[in-house]
């Protein structure tokens, strides 16, 4: 029972960081589901994202999901996934994925209250300026 115990606290404090494109997709199917409901036109979005901004075939999409899915499932936070993505993304990058984030949010055509308050908190824990923050919701609004 003791080395039970000592395993325990010899075991990493933290979760494991996940791929560079499921811990985007975990973030992404956050966004989907933070206002409790997650609407196909959302989980559109984030395939479509997924494959036309990232590059990922079908199969590869589905995989991803999939990861993200299973990963989130065993996660009790957001620290694997943003801690990966703060350490490989540049500025540019995390920009580039708050307005992904934000067109997921604007997917079902409003953005709901847990929504932004989620994508706030991802703003901050990404190191992403507010002022920049609101420029991308603002850009993602106006459309293309």
């Amino acid at each position: 029972m003791l080395g039970k115990w000592l395993k325990r606290l010899e075991a990493p404090d933290h979760e494991p960081h996940p791929k560079r494109e499921v811990a985007t997709a975990m973030l992404l199917l956050e966004c989907a589901r933070a206002d409790f409901e997650q609407k196909p036109a959302e989980i559109e979005e984030v395939r479509r994202m997924l494959g036309t901004d990232l590059g990922l075939s079908n199969d590869e999409i589905d995989e991803v999901l999939r990861d993200a899915r299973r990963t989130s499932r065993k996660a009790v936070s957001l620290y694997g996934p943003v801690s990966r993505l703060n350490d490989e993304l540049s500025p540019e990058d995390k920009l580039r994925l708050m307005s992904w984030l934000w067109r997921v949010a604007l997917a079902d055509g409003h953005i709901d209250a847990r929504e932004e308050h989620l994508l706030r908190k991802l703003a901050d824990l990404l190191h992403i300026a507010h002022a920049d923050f609101v420029r991308t919701r603002l850009a993602v609004q106006q459309g293309p």
